[in-house]
């Protein structure tokens, strides 16, 4: 990505000249008064504009690069082994791959699957429409469970092996623990009286045991502690910030992806911005996946069909 680009307008993509600090906005001359007419009952903080700093990127380097010939990949989840799966809402297909990209599996994923978690012997996934979690194992597919009247959409498995699942209905949304069974361990829904989440989708667990998900509705990744509170909400420093994929490295810190502005967040288990990853030919990254058995690799998938297999460089 070229970072000329990022220094646009978000009204009428000329050259910013001004930043509005309370709303994350970039701003020309000509749009600053129009900005601060179409928000009139925010505190606007209009200051003089600077280029991102280069030491805001770290490059991230590319180890593989696989085209998975299908459109609109929404999430990729490894296995082991460099093995992975990886699904799209376009095809309706769910795709596993050798540690050679090559395709040794395929299944049609129903109506529309939605997100996916890899496990040793097969892949659950979410599936919209269907209030239940799916698993695919050995060419058979089965309802695993049912979450009854809520709809589940982002969907990953713990260190211990139980499934975090996040869930939506009508206007309510919650995060819950279940274990293999399908039993509820822990519901994750307010946070003093008021609710935790809008629309919440990806989902990962860090070697710390706390949970964050990305939530379309509230433009933010929110993190829970193993006890159920708060430890942060991340909005990102762009405006408008819709967060996608999210995973976790070995230092507990959560790389996510977000396809809207084309980059890749990589902040820290307090919540805090790290700097933006990118790599060459990023193309709107939307799944994201840790390479458990490989330190500080992880694979991410993008709209566009390619997959890539990426490393964190040391400083």
């Amino acid at each position: 990505m070229n970072l000329q680009d990022e220094n646009k307008c978000q009204t009428c993509f000329n050259e910013v000249v001004f930043r509005c600090e309370a709303c994350k906005a970039d701003l020309c001359q000509n749009c600053v008064s129009v900005h601060i007419k179409m928000k009139p009952g925010n505190l606007h903080k209009i200051v003089l504009a600077h280029q991102t700093k280069v030491d805001e990127w770290k490059l991230l380097q590319v180890r593989a690069v696989i085209d998975s010939g299908m459109a609109s990949l929404c999430d990729v989840g490894y296995r082991e082994n460099g093995a992975f799966y990886t699904c799209s809402e376009k095809c309706k297909t769910i795709r596993q791959y050798n540690g050679s990209g090559k395709v040794i599996d395929c299944f049609n994923g129903g109506k529309n699957p939605l997100c996916l978690a890899a496990s040793s012997n097969g892949v659950l996934y979410t599936e919209f429409g269907i209030r239940a979690v799916m698993f695919y194992s050995k060419g058979r597919i089965k309802h695993l469970f049912s979450t009854g009247a809520w709809q589940p959409q982002g969907i990953n498995l713990t260190k211990l092996g139980n499934i975090l699942l996040t869930l939506r209905r009508k206007h309510q949304s919650k995060l819950v623990l279940y274990n293999q069974h399908g039993q509820i361990c822990r519901e994750f829904q307010y946070h003093d009286g008021e609710p935790l989440f809008c629309d919440p989708w990806y989902i990962v667990e860090n070697p710390k045991g706390d949970v964050c998900a990305s939530d379309q509705g509230k433009h933010a990744v929110i993190c829970v502690k193993p006890n159920g509170r708060l430890a942060f909400e991340y909005r990102g420093r762009k405006c408008p910030f819709y967060p996608r994929g999210i995973c976790a490295d070995s230092t507990s810190h959560f790389i996510v992806a977000d396809p809207w502005n084309n980059m890749l967040h990589y902040i820290s288990s307090c919540g805090e911005f790290i700097c933006y990853l990118k790599y060459d030919s990023m193309d709107s990254p939307m799944g994201v996946s840790s390479i458990t058995d490989e330190v500080d690799c992880f694979l991410v998938c993008e709209i566009s069909g390619s997959i890539f297999n990426l490393k964190l460089n040391p400083e």
